[in-house]
């Protein structure tokens, strides 16, 4: 799974609420985080395996990305065989690039769910028309789209705004508005739609994860 998004849209957050989801699931899950402070991990530091790991739960470790992706991700993969591994990048690397350098390390087994970027409603309904080309990047490949912080805008009508802006930008994607802080139904449906993706298998060659979530053609 790769949560992208802008500094302080809520990634961390969402990540967290993400991993307790999968663990009621029966899943083990491993996180890969540019900066394991983020994530406010509290357990100690495994001494297994030839990458850092941190304990977060006794379902998941994370550790942070010092060495290269592959390096990491085969050496997770041997060491601990998660079920899930959530990738949570920096607020200007384009999660669409990651998923395409995992493709091509050829490591078996590994499948996707659709690619989730996340953006601060409070933040984007002031700025629409002030946005860096990366963020433009970023909004223009994800397959689903989280407008979070959804208590941080006034109305409907600010949410709708925000809502054609982002259609303007991604045609596809998949919206969906919440607050992962505060929770809620909506937030229960990303995270229910992730899980079910994250256990899809490819049966032929690699389709794409669009195809794959059934949400190419959704509508906001």
């Amino acid at each position: 799974m790769l949560i992208g998004g802008f500094s302080g849209s809520g990634k961390t957050t969402l990540i967290r609420k993400l991993v307790e989801h999968l663990e009621k699931q029966g899943q083990t899950v491993a996180v890969i985080a540019d900066e394991i402070g983020e994530i406010g991990i509290d357990g100690d530091t495994i001494a297994e395996g030839e990458v850092e790991t941190r304990e977060i739960t006794s379902n998941c470790v994370c550790c942070p990305l010092k060495i290269s992706m592959e390096y990491t991700l085969r050496n997770l993969i041997a060491s601990y065989n998660p079920d899930t591994i959530i990738i949570e990048p920096t607020g200007i690397t384009p999660p669409g690039q990651i998923k395409r350098n995992i493709e091509n390390m050829g490591i078996p087994g590994i499948t996707f769910a659709p690619i989730v970027n996340l953006v601060d409603a409070g933040r984007l309904s002031q700025e629409t028309g002030e946005l860096q080309n990366f963020m433009k990047n970023q909004i223009g490949e994800a397959e689903i789209l989280g407008i979070n912080k959804v208590e941080l805008i006034n109305n409907r009508e600010e949410l709708l705004e925000i809502c054609l802006f982002l259609r303007k930008l991604n045609s596809k994607a998949r919206m969906v508005h919440f607050s992962a802080r505060q929770g809620g139904e909506n937030l229960d449906k990303l995270l229910g739609l992730l899980e079910e993706n994250s256990r899809r298998k490819i049966t032929q060659g690699r389709e794409n994860s669009i195809q794959m979530s059934g949400v190419s053609a959704y509508s906001s």
